[in-house]
């Protein structure tokens, strides 16, 4: 835990000195190779991209409008190329920058507050927590009698009603944990928020916030998922080797599926080597992802489930390649074994060197938190899903819930008007992704009054 929070001091010297110059502009400009490039190319190299400099951001929540916006580069995950008619396709993984887009000052330039980002740590590594101890009463002994030991006088030996006692051995236990007990606990919402926020800001501060243009990685790699899939997909002629998952053609699918798998996680592991972002990376999507639309195809309630490719559009599948990238590698940092090192041996192993921290994770929008974004070195965030990320955390900066109760001593609602009170509260907290109440990961519980609000501000 100290590691962590001392981690957030940690600022990175001369992290934009690295950044090649350029002039922001739709027309052709040159890059120059620095001299710590990894790839031997040319002195420039000429792109034609299309640059985004600016972007329409929301109002301040907020009456002071005197902080401007900050502004951050436009990456993106796919190899750049040449325009030189002599020179072949050259992947340049540290000339990324292709633009630069403005971040909404709400929610990249806070005040950083170090102590609720440890109160969202503590919770979250403490609300999952369950203690499953539980001693033994002395009605819980059923292999021990109920009978007197020896008669109450004549004896000269104390008196005793049962052998159950904790003071006999093999007895009963008492005064200890009667678990399991949960430490589940929820945040206020303003806390949650307050932490959500920092850590942006933080990351944004230390040059650990990169906006790339989608998730999508090289072309080659995003066509091999596809066949990759759509050859999964596909039925077996033979019946015996449908069900036999060590029949010579399911052990040729799970080969060419592997490959595939560990293809993606090689090149998105040199790519975050070559831009310096650290052994751990968190990518974070919009919400309605590649992933989410296959995993619909592929459900149970699915009518053509028997043909689940009559009902998938793969031009919804755009980001295939980082899903199977992300998927290898977390598969190999649980068995200590490398996707380099599976490339050539089934039964090599490699140290855990050759990926530490938590490696390449992928998350959606509505799983974004605290934990994850102090635990992992970057953060990489798509620019559709900095557009739903900024307008959830405005939206939660402006939204309050009256309290008539606080307001107003003498109201008293009927069942009919707490009925309506209750379900037009439960409608505004439902996100705009659909997801039910129990399964959100912030912003679940309502917001406090006005009342309690102005209280605050006074």
């Amino acid at each position: 835990m100290n590691f962590a929070i001392g981690r957030l001091f940690t600022v990175r010297s001369g992290s934009f000195t690295a950044l090649p110059k350029c002039v922001l502009s739709s027309r052709t400009f040159d890059l120059p190779f620095t001299s710590d490039s990894p790839v031997e190319s040319p002195s420039t190299v000429k792109f034609e991209i299309p640059l985004i400099t600016e972007r329409k951001l929301d109002k301040s929540p907020f009456c002071s409008v005197s902080r401007s916006a900050r502004q951050a580069w436009l990456e993106t995950l796919k190899p750049l190329q040449t325009s030189s008619p002599t020179a072949s396709e050259v992947e340049s993984f540290p000339l990324s920058p292709v633009g630069m887009v403005d971040l909404h000052p709400d929610v990249f330039a806070v005040f950083p507050r170090l102590d609720l980002v440890h109160k969202n740590l503590y919770w979250q590594a403490h609300y999952r927590m369950v203690d499953w101890r539980c001693i033994t009463t002395r009605a819980e002994l059923p292999y021990r009698s109920n009978r007197k030991p020896w008669p109450q006088k004549g004896t000269g030996r104390a008196r005793h009603g049962n052998r159950r006692t904790h003071i006999w051995i093999g007895g009963g236990q008492c005064k200890g944990p009667r678990g399991p007990e949960s430490y589940f606990s929820i945040l206020p919402r303003d806390v949650r928020l307050a932490g959500l926020l920092s850590m942006l800001t933080i990351k944004h501060a230390q040059d650990d916030l990169h906006i790339v243009d989608d998730m999508a990685l090289s072309d080659s790699l995003e066509q091999q998922a596809k066949d990759i899939l759509h050859e999964t997909l596909q039925p077996l002629v033979n019946d015996l080797d449908q069900m036999d998952p060590l029949s010579a053609a399911n052990r040729t699918r799970v080969y060419r599926f592997t490959k595939a798998m560990n293809n993606a996680a090689i090149y998105l592991r040199q790519l975050a080597d070559a831009r310096r972002w650290g052994p751990s990376v968190l990518f974070v999507t919009e919400s309605n992802s590649s992933f989410d639309t296959l995993t619909s195809s592929l459900s149970v309630d699915n009518p053509n489930l028997n043909n689940p490719e009559d009902t998938i559009n793969w031009d919804d599948l755009p980001n295939l390649a980082i899903h199977l990238a992300c998927s290898a590698y977390a598969n190999h940092v649980e068995a200590e074994q490398s996707p380099e090192a599976s490339m050539y041996s089934f039964e090599s192993v490699a140290p855990r060197a050759t990926h530490p921290g938590r490696g390449l994770t992928l998350m959606p929008l509505h799983g974004l938190n605290v934990w994850s974004m102090v635990h992992h070195d970057t953060l990489v965030i798509s620019l559709a899903c900095l557009e739903q990320l900024e307008s959830r955390l405005l939206t939660a900066q402006r939204r309050l819930v009256r309290d008539e109760a606080l307001e107003s001593p003498n109201f008293h609602p009927t069942l009919s008007e707490a009925l309506a009170l209750s379900e037009q509260s439960e409608s505004l907290e439902n996100d705009a992704d659909g997801l039910d109440q129990s399964s959100r990961r912030h912003f679940s519980d309502r917001l406090e009054s006005v009342y309690a609000k102005r209280v605050k501000l006074s």
